[in-house]
């Protein structure tokens, strides 16, 4: 049966791949391996528990330049992980600058996304949305909340999490529903006395 190994250079990060013939040779090698040269595993789970173990217990283990040279690699590998990271954020943070500084240049009569919890209640689904839930919007959130907890009653639960859109504005007829549209999931209710 063939081994395929997964390799790693020591000093240069870059990974490669050996196979051997069998696992006769795989060992042979193994004991002589090249210096900064490690092994990542073994590519396919083809081999039994035990096979890995005489493979892992005839690897030459790594000395004192080699495992200096695995910890400088990491080093290395961790700050280029940080920096990225740190990239990341800052991209990040000009993209939600960038959103809110858009935000206030949009039609404030846009529909508005508002999400409700049982435990918190109802607040805006964007939190860069400069409009404020409105007393004509919080009524009209209520009063589909409510409904929607009628309809879930029967079966001990409530409105647990919804996402609604609702008109902020002026309404484009008058006698139209200010909620457009919504989903919510019920939960199951307090216990009634």
């Amino acid at each position: 049966m063939k081994i395929m190994l997964k390799l790693e250079n020591l000093k240069t990060g870059e990974t490669s791949f050996q196979e051997f013939p069998d696992e006769e040779a795989t060992t042979a090698w193994l004991r002589e391996r090249p210096r900064f040269t490690d092994v990542l595993g073994v590519v396919f789970e083809g081999l039994s528990r035990e096979q890995n173990d005489r493979l892992k217990g005839a690897m030459r283990p790594l000395d004192e330049e080699e495992r200096a040279a695995e910890k400088a690699l990491a080093e290395v590998r961790e700050k280029a992980a940080e920096a990225a990271a740190l990239a990341r954020e800052k991209e990040n943070v000009a993209a939600r600058a960038a959103h809110r500084e858009a935000q206030k240049n949009l039609d404030p009569n846009r529909p508005m996304e508002v999400r409700f919890r049982y435990d918190t209640g109802l607040q805006l689904a964007d939190p860069d949305d400069p409009r404020g839930i409105s007393d004509e919007v919080r009524a009209a959130c209520t009063a589909w909340i409510e409904e929607r907890n009628e309809w879930v009653a029967s079966r001990g639960q409530i409105v647990g999490e919804a996402k609604i859109t609702v008109l902020p504005g002026a309404l484009p007829k008058p006698g139209a529903d200010r909620v457009q549209h919504g989903s919510f999931v019920p939960v199951t209710g307090p216990k009634k006395a």
